[in-house]
């Protein structure tokens, strides 16, 4: 069967098997002996996977040809994987149960699944699933929406993302916080999408940079700040004399610990090699340009 072929049947396969899934496991942690679906973010999830199907085959070939390669087609379903994998495998039951689970599973939103939604350009692709006429009058919805249009473009744009990823990882970890989205399914989901999005929109500037709106040296600074804030966070859980969360306070203080050297070590490597990425990029001769975002606006207006 044809790569195109499976993707003309992904629409109807998502929206078919995502309301049995859920049906199936009657919501959060149904069953904790394997693979389990929250309603909300498994519907979330089948939306998503619908419009860039959609979208993608009603693309024109040059559209696909600049919005949607095989690299970025290929990191939008390994980023799809990586969720299935972390919000509904045996991972997630285990998260209820160790913060050390938890903490893989945020990792595992933050630094895989959005970096690669990040470059997937699935906002792009995901336009071409409404029809050309609706698709232009969401376009001037959206820009007719206060700071949007400047925003698009403003140098203080990737600060602001960069913002948000840390008030939203420090409000989502503050104790009382943390504890009441572990008790409450909607709001748990409403936590780990604010992870994705804060993070998928932080690193798609980042990935963009060399634009106007973010130059190459200010990318070191913006992921130095967000690695040192995190390294900060996961001192704090390592080294702390007693459990925080009461959740997990029955665990102890040995899978606390872990939880923290997890945030401190494997998160660390990851923003410093980001740091080295964008040392890199930075010191780059001028002609020789990384591949950056060109997407043709031509194609975007094609039915």
């Amino acid at each position: 069967m044809s790569r195109f072929r499976i993707l003309k049947l992904s629409p109807a396969a998502t929206l078919a098997v995502a309301p049995v899934a859920a049906w199936a496991h009657g919501g959060e942690h149904a069953d904790r002996t394997g693979w389990q679906a929250e309603p909300l973010a498994l519907g979330l999830l089948a939306l998503s996977m619908s419009l860039w199907t959609l979208g993608y085959l009603r693309m024109s070939r040059p559209a696909r040809a600049a919005i949607a390669p095989f690299p970025r087609s290929f990191a939008y379903w390994t980023a799809v994987v990586t969720l299935v994998l972390a919000l509904f495998s045996p991972l997630d039951a285990r998260a209820d149960v160790s913060f050390a689970w938890h903490m893989a599973q945020h990792l595992l939103l933050m630094l895989v699944a959005a970096p690669l939604l990040a470059v997937s350009n699935i906002h792009l692709i995901a336009l071409f699933a409404v029809p050309l006429g609706p698709r232009r009058r969401i376009g001037r919805a959206v820009n007719a929406v206060p700071g949007v249009r400047s925003g698009a473009s403003s140098r203080l744009a990737p600060y602001l993302a960069a913002l948000a990823v840390m008030l939203g990882l420090w409000l989502w970890h503050a104790p009382g916080m943390y504890d009441r989205a572990l008790a409450a399914p909607a709001l748990h989901t409403a936590e780990h999408l604010t992870f994705l999005f804060t993070s998928a929109v932080f690193w798609r500037m980042v990935s963009t940079a060399g634009n106007r709106r973010l130059d190459r040296a200010s990318v070191i600074l913006l992921v130095t700040l967000i690695g040192l804030q995190g390294n900060l966070m996961a001192a704090l859980i390592t080294l702390a004399p007693h459990p925080i969360y009461a959740h997990y306070a029955e665990r102890g203080l040995a899978d606390q610990q872990l939880a923290g050297l997890m945030m401190w070590v494997p998160a660390g490597i990851a923003y410093l090699a980001s740091t080295v990425w964008a040392i890199l990029r930075l010191v780059q001769p001028r002609g020789d340009r990384a591949n950056h975002e060109v997407v043709p606006r031509t194609p975007l207006h094609r039915t």
